[in-house]
């Protein structure tokens, strides 16, 4: 066969080479066996064939005329037979100047630097490796930043050296000329106060400016970098670096939107400006107080050892496909080379490892200068830096890793490389949508389609890879498929797969589960004649059915069985079902709303039962003003919209307007059930989640349907509660997996009847058994859509994720899952202790009260250690100075138990500038203290409007709380 590719590539046209399809035709064999052979042969493909020729060809046309426009070009080399297309003319035409000007030094550099420029194009939130997990916490707090009205919210990034600060100062500039906050031209001013910490004179009047005079050699007045960033952003590096002096000018600048000029007396020069800072120190050691307090948002970045594998993983490629972009070369890393480089130490974090790899790519790069054949860059061990060799030395050989199953991988300029990085949080859309934007590319590219095919299947491969740990899990499951069907059954699945694999894409847990089940219960009913009988049809053109065609040849060559067509159909349908790019469903979304707890406490009943968080609920208060009201549910029901509309269950009191006006309202198409109850809660979340129903279907059904007709959460059962176990074809596999739930739910028969049947016979078999049973879970290897009822792949059962939901199912089922008890409510004086009160007689300053009311509650085990430090976080949002008192507070994460702490001062403090107190109480609530947050604003208020003092201890002395709030008030005030 070698000989005869060879033979047939030897006398081919060279003007237009056979492809691998071509040649396959010919020889009577498939595309993928010539493509392998041809590579053994060390054998270029058609294009590549073809290119030496092709150029030598434009090479002489040009040469007769150098100014010989791309399309005539084109045309030409058509009429010679070449077939090519003008974007291909191009890119050779670009390949043969760039090739005859190397020699030109000023070009080279310059495309070098273009290239460095292309390389590092505008950093946005979403660009940012690590947005998605170990920065997403930080990157939502830097939005809420950029959007705070009207200007943002001054911001300090802090966390150790490389760890990415400058790079999120530029994203958070980026996202707010793309929320519009700030103008497309507004400036980002980058100064780092290092440069000049050792001249502070000098600094200033680079950062504010100088006046004619200020110093010696000041010949006139000079703006400074505050005057340029006026609109937009001033990010200041190393802020900790900034003088006394400098500190104070910019408090000045935040607090009143003024600044001084050096030499100026007064602060007269005006700018509105969002200040950004970054330091490498702690901000309560570094910054003076007055700055700390007028930088509300203060932002910890990870240090690289707290990232992921998988997120330092993707740093790496990121990395290796810029360096990759400036050497102008192909580069092929081994793989031990980025195990090295995903386990050694960096204590200057990202930037480190930037710099390591930049070494790496340096040292190899080097050894192909003088190589002109060479072209390709090899990276092996012997080119890593010194200390990460050292380490490597000190702790062994790299791991092995499970997310690089490859010995080596290669890095194109212009392509990115990827390990599935972050692509396990795409959707198959996403992935659909990459597919087809390559194709594209490539065809532009004038690539014949084989050989797109080639370029594409091979990078799905790499996209696909699992993530970390996948391989020891997929080790596990396929233990326990073992276990339940054989290693032989097991075997042959993994030989159908990798046939089917290398024609398209499948969700391989989901087929490998399936098959394994199936491919088993079929050798145990072997031969049956009902097999043969089965009125399946089959799409012979399709690429599942050609694909399983093959498939079932692994079952003759182990077994000796030919598989009817019937089977060979069953197959093609577990290709079609198991393929990566089904869309998921849309669901019905669910929003609960009643006054109080209620929906809080439905809503909860139903998550924990269903395991998802599908429903929202709306907690509504007596003193809410309509309209924010109103808001408040519309805003729900936009955010569960997933396109099929919104069901709002509302109490009578809550139904606040009629569908339409929601609709118009919303934009949303909204349906509303009134009268809402627990169970009504369950029945509508089942529905959406695992009906085919429409909305307006289950809508119309439970409005005509008696309330004592809905199947209740808390009472038995009047049936026997029953599973039903599926597969395709038959008993076979439905048998085994009857044996399997049995072992793995630890039920009696008396608890559970477990039903089998075949996809083929559901239906009927579905509606004489409601009669008799009340069935509630499907459980096997195809879905039968059967409405209402959940269904549980056998994956999620062999792997155990959806042991506990069934578990759960049965609880519901048998009538023993018991309704949760609304939460305790806390009222202000069951917060109120002694213990908890000081009384100050000497002049305290705010720093010491805080201190002196965290130690309270910390000694008492009121709250975590580090309340204190939350408590100053919170400060710094923004003001807790309230009706006469300060208030300052800790999210209800820091709180072991509620209470407050309560501060009379015998000297008033200032709290804020122009504000003193001599009462502060300190919060530690949780979110079960709604109550006492109305207790004390409505006791607040009264105190003030009374000018009578707002002392909590004659609560303490009486017991009583007037409960009332003013109208309108609630405890967002607080927040």
């Amino acid at each position: 066969m070698e000989e005869r590719i060879r033979h047939i590539i030897e006398y081919e046209d060279k003007k237009a080479p056979l492809t691998d399809e071509q040649i396959a035709r010919q020889l009577g064999v498939r595309r993928d066996e010539v493509t392998l052979l041809r590579h053994k042969l060390q054998i270029p493909d058609s294009r590549k064939r073809r290119q030496p020729l092709l150029l030598k060809e434009m090479e002489h046309l040009l040469k007769q005329t150098p100014s010989m426009p791309s399309r005539e070009l084109t045309s030409r080399l058509n009429e010679m037979g070449y077939e090519v297309s003008r974007f291909m003319v191009h890119q050779l035409r670009g390949k043969m100047e760039a090739f005859s000007e190397e020699e030109d030094t000023p070009k080279t550099e310059e495309r070098t630097r273009q290239k460095a420029r292309k390389a590092s194009q505008a950093v946005t939130f979403a660009s940012l490796i690590g947005a998605k997990g170990t920065l997403k916490a930080a990157i939502q707090q830097a939005q809420a930043a950029a959007l705070y009205p009207p200007n943002g919210l001054h911001t300090l990034f802090f966390g150790a050296s490389g760890v990415g600060k400058s790079r999120m100062a530029e994203a958070m500039y980026h996202f707010a000329i793309e929320q519009q906050v700030m103008k497309r031209n507004a400036p980002f001013i980058i100064f780092n106060c290092a440069d000049y910490a050792k001249n502070p004179q000098l600094l200033l009047s680079q950062l504010f400016g100088y006046v004619k005079g200020a110093f010696t050699g000041a010949q006139q007045d000079k703006l400074g970098l505050v005057d340029q960033a006026d609109g937009g952003i001033l990010f200041l590096d190393e802020i900790h670096r900034l003088p006394p002096e400098g500190q104070e000018n910019l408090f000045y600048l935040i607090d009143k939107g003024v600044y001084r000029r050096l030499g100026e007396v007064q602060f007269q020069q005006k700018a509105t400006i969002l200040i950004v800072g970054a330091t490498t120190e702690s901000p309560e050691s570094s910054l003076l107080l007055t700055l700390r307090r007028r930088i509300p948002m203060t932002i910890e970045l990870p240090a690289l050892s707290e990232w992921t594998q998988q997120e330092r993983l993707s740093l790496i490629l990121h990395f290796l496909n810029e360096e990759t972009d400036r050497i102008g070369k192909e580069v092929v890393v081994q793989k031990e080379v980025i195990a090295s480089l995903m386990m050694y130490e960096c204590p200057a974090n990202m930037g480190q490892l930037h710099s390591d790899i930049r070494v790496l790519l340096a040292k190899a790069f080097l050894k192909t200068i003088h190589q002109e054949e060479k072209s390709v860059v090899q990276v092996d061990r012997y080119d890593l830096p010194m200390h990460v060799v050292s380490q490597q030395q000190l702790n062994g050989l790299a791991p092995e890793l499970p997310m690089l199953k490859k010995d080596q991988f290669l890095f194109i300029p212009g392509q990115r490389s990827y390990l599935g990085s972050e692509l396990c949080e795409d959707s198959a859309q996403h992935l659909y949508n990459w597919v087809v934007e390559r194709y594209r590319n490539l065809k532009n590219q004038g690539q014949s389609e084989e050989l797109i095919e080639l370029i594409v299947n091979k990078e799905l491969d790499t996209r696909l890879e699992p993530a970390a740990g996948e391989h020891e899990k997929r080790a596990l499951r396929l233990q326990q498929l073992v276990k339940l069907v054989g290693d032989q059954v097991v075997s042959a699945v993994e030989q159908m797969l990798w046939i089917a694999e290398r024609h398209m894409t499948l969700d391989y847990q989901r087929i490998s589960y399936a098959l394994a089940i199936h491919l088993h219960g079929l050798l145990d009913r072997w031969p049956d004649p009902k097999t043969r009988e089965l009125p399946l049809e089959s799409d012979c053109e399709s690429m599942e059915y050609k694909v399983a065609l093959e498939m079932a040849k692994v079952v003759q060559t182990i077994w000796g069985i030919t598989l009817p067509d019937s089977e060979v159909a069953l197959l093609e349908m577990y290709l079609k079902q198991c393929s990566v790019f089904t869309e998921p469903k849309p669901v019905i979304g669910v929003v609960v709303t009643s006054y109080g707890q209620v929906a809080k406490s439905m809503v909860e009943v139903a998550a924990r039962l269903f395991e998802r968080k599908h429903a929202l609920a709306v907690e509504l208060y007596w003193n809410d003003d309509l309209s924010s009201a109103i808001e408040r549910i519309s805003a729900s029901i936009r955010q569960v919209d997933q396109g099929e509309g919104v069901i709002l269950l509302a109490d009578m009191g809550s139904n606040l307007l009629s569908e339409a006006e929601w609709e118009v309202r919303t934009g949303v198409r909204v349906q509303v059930l009134p009268n809402v109850t627990t169970t009504l809660v369950i029945e509508v979340m089942r529905k959406c989640l695992y009906s085919s129903e429409s909305m307006s279907q289950i809508v119309n059904r439970l409005r005509t349907m008696p309330t004592n007709a809905l199947p209740s959460v808390y009472t038995t059962n009047s049936k026997p509660v029953a599973i039903v176990t599926i597969c395709l074809t038959g008993e076979g596999a439905a048998k085994r997996l009857d044996m399997l739930l049995k072992e793995k739910l630890d039920a009696t028969e008396e608890q559970v009847t477990i039903l089998q049947a075949s996809s083929l016979s559901i239906r009927k078999l579905y509606k004489e058994w409601l009669e008799k049973y009340h069935i509630f879970a499907v459980v096997g290897t195809v879905n039968p859509m059967l409405d209402g009822i959940p269904f549980i792949s056998i994956k999620e059962i062999i792997d155990e994720t959806g042991i506990s939901f069934i578990k759960r199912l049965l609880l519901v089922a048998n009538g023993t899952l018991s309704p949760s008890l609304p939460p305790h409510s806390y009222g202000l004086r069951e917060l109120l202790h002694p213990e908890l009160i000081w009384n100050c007689e000497e002049r305290a300053s705010k720093e010491r009260v805080i201190e002196a009311l965290a130690s309270l509650l910390r000694e008492q085990g009121f709250v975590e250690q580090d309340f204190a430090q939350k408590v100053w976080e919170r400060e710094r949002m923004g003001n807790t100075f309230l009706l006469g008192a300060a208030i300052p507070h800790a999210d209800t994460l820091q709180t072991i138990r509620p209470g407050i702490a309560a501060a009379r001062l015998a000297h008033p403090v200032e709290w804020e500038p122009g504000l003193f107190v001599q009462y502060v109480y300190m919060l530690a609530i949780t979110e079960h203290c709604q109550l006492a947050v109305e207790e004390l604003y409505s006791f607040l208020s009264e105190r003030q409007e009374a000018n009578q003092s707002p002392d909590l201890q004659a609560l303490l002395e009486n017991g009583e709380t007037s409960g009332r709030i003013p109208y309108g008030k609630t405890s967002n005030d607080f927040e």
